[in-house]
């Protein structure tokens, strides 16, 4: 065992070419992926009557595969949206949709299959679209209600708690909206290069 250490430590001082391994970056691309999904909630869920808020959280890379001058990264995210629901007490509740997939192709040129890779990803921008005949939109986009439309709204929502939700729909509530979301994905390709040192003060290929 010592004997082998002691092999171990003098192997750094030998003088002769050895050859190391430096890794060496082939590019780094990044690229912007716009999604636009439709959420649509859940029939057990209550109508909506104003967007609170729509977010995007856990958002992953499962798989990044290095092919000719391309990099094709895989993930998903969760959408997230709260909202006050469009009954007589305005509970607050949320509607999500887990392991939203995505797909991006990014160049970079001098890729080539078994070189290693890795990419992220960040959120550039979510912003929702909801129909605008509906009440959230207005709330969306600070649009004044008129008196009439107020008391309409309250009488119906009256009216809707005394029917059955599924029979009596009024154009107020909103059973689906869509969400924009613009990704940026960061891919870089590494290989490992094998290097000449030590060869005795010849000169080392020229930098090309």
């Amino acid at each position: 065992m010592n004997d082998r250490a002691s092999k171990e430590c003098t192997l750094g001082a030998e003088t002769g070419p050895q050859t190391i391994i430096v890794r060496q970056i082939i590019g780094e691309t990044e690229k912007q992926k716009a999604l636009d999904i439709h959420v649509v909630v859940p029939d057990r869920k209550p109508a909506i009557e104003q967007i609170v808020d729509v977010f995007v959280k856990e958002v992953e890379v499962n798989s990044v595969d290095v092919i000719t001058d391309k990099v094709v990264v895989r993930g998903e995210f969760e959408i997230k949206a709260i909202y006050v629901a469009c009954l007589p007490d305005q509970p607050v509740h949320a509607v999500e949709i887990k392991h939203y997939r995505w797909t991006l192709d990014i160049d970079v040129p001098g890729a080539r299959r078994g070189m290693d890779a890795e990419a992220s990803v960040v959120v550039e921008f979510v912003d929702y679209d909801v129909d605008d005949h509906t009440r959230a939109y207005k709330y969306k986009n600070h649009e004044p209600m008129d008196c009439e439309e107020e008391e309409a709204a309250t009488e119906e929502e009256c009216d809707d708690h005394d029917h059955d939700h599924d029979h009596h729909h009024h154009h107020h509530c909103l059973r689906e909206f869509d969400v924009s979301v613009i990704l940026k994905v960061t891919a870089k390709v590494m290989t490992d290069r094998e290097v000449m040192i030590n060869t005795g003060g010849l000169p080392t290929k020229p930098k090309g």
